[in-house]
């Protein structure tokens, strides 16, 4: 089977999101800053309790609150726009451009702007279906990229991917309700 697609920003973007969801580095960093934003401030808040000083009291307190409720939604956004900055610095020149991915018996052969590639199967360590994607996840840490939307035959693609998997016995993940969070 043969494909053929450009990848722009947005697949890029979501690419990265993805793995940023999956890493457990990442989501520790992320709960570790939120606890501890949320913590300091309500801590703040008992030592002006203590201390009998009711205005900055009331003012760490609802601070720590709303940091501790809305702290998530923000930082999902900076994280997001962190990346999009990052990819629109070091992928402008891939955007639009077309990329072909030929899957054979024993390589997965890749060509793009940046040149060819052929990607033995055996390297291949998992697929991950989301509802928008697939990302066919290599043993050195690397993905490829195919977006449902720009594919024809996406359940001739899918088949082909299980099978795959089914031949290599490695994992085909279902996460169709992925959604960065």
């Amino acid at each position: 089977m043969t494909l053929t697609y450009k990848l722009d920003q947005n697949d890029f973007l979501q690419h990265q999101l993805f793995l940023a969801s999956k890493s457990e580095r990442i989501k520790r960093q992320r709960t570790t800053t939120w606890l501890i934003l949320s913590a300091t401030l309500l801590f703040l808040s008992h030592l002006f309790y203590k201390s009998g000083d009711n205005v900055l009291f009331y003012y760490f307190l609802i601070s720590g609150i709303l940091i501790f409720i809305f702290y998530p939604f923000y930082q999902r956004r900076h994280y997001k726009n962190h990346y999009n900055k990052f990819i629109a610095d070091t992928y402008k020149n891939r955007f639009g451009q077309t990329a072909n991915i030929k899957f054979t018996d024993s390589v997965i052969e890749t060509t793009d702007i940046t040149g060819e590639s052929k990607i033995n199967l055996t390297e291949l360590e998992n697929v991950t279906e989301t509802g928008s994607y697939f990302f066919p996840k290599l043993k050195t840490g690397g993905h490829i990229i195919i977006p449902k939307a720009k594919i024809d035959n996406v359940n001739e693609l899918k088949n082909v991917l299980k099978q795959l998997c089914e031949n290599l016995n490695i994992d085909f993940v279902e996460d169709l309700s992925w959604k960065w969070k």
